[in-house]
């Protein structure tokens, strides 16, 4: 995707591009996917056919978001941002924290996602070459890819609760990012 396609020609001044808000939500999608299915796949029966569909929607969902974010990464650097907001000084730098913190951990969760699969018989068990889903409960990366999970949803938490309080109390961020027919 080109920046200018990221950009968007046509879009308003004071909202983010439509290749943005785009990769936004399709981010946001993707990730409540691979949550619910990280969860369920966890509990499922490790010879089900449910745990090996959930194993393969979670590992391609996850490379998407890892491929969603590094658009979303591209996009931030090479396009055009609206207006900032009028924020206090030391609250437009916790906004940067928070959304550095949330690129960082996304990319944390692919990179021991994939650790975690590589140093297992996973990539095996996902081409239905074993009837049981490998133990993973014993590896460390995949306690660090769990503890990262909490961190994301603590950190998305926050940052749904920033955009609502701001709403709140001075408008305008949503406008900002919601889809918006043309």
């Amino acid at each position: 995707m080109t920046a200018a396609a990221v950009e968007g020609a046509s879009a308003p001044r004071d909202r983010w591009a439509a290749g943005v808000v785009a990769i936004h939500w399709l981010s946001a999608a993707t990730l409540a996917g691979l949550a619910v299915t990280g969860f369920v796949m966890s509990s499922a029966a490790e010879g089900s056919a449910t745990r090996l569909l959930l194993s393969r929607l979670h590992t391609v969902g996850g490379f998407s978001l890892m491929l969603l974010t590094a658009a979303r990464v591209a996009a931030r650097l090479l396009g055009r941002p609206p207006p900032a907001l009028p924020l206090s000084a030391w609250h437009r730098r916790g906004v940067a924290v928070a959304h550095g913190l949330l690129y960082a951990v996304v990319f944390g969760l692919g990179a021991s996602g994939v650790a975690t699969g590589v140093r297992s018989e996973w990539p095996s068990y996902l081409r239905g070459e074993l009837t049981r889903a490998p133990a993973l409960d014993a590896m460390a990366l995949r306690a660090v890819h769990e503890s990262l999970v909490v961190v994301l949803l603590v950190l998305v938490s926050l940052h749904v609760g920033g955009v609502a309080l701001h709403q709140a109390r001075a408008g305008g961020v949503l406008r900002r990012m919601l889809p918006s027919p043309r």
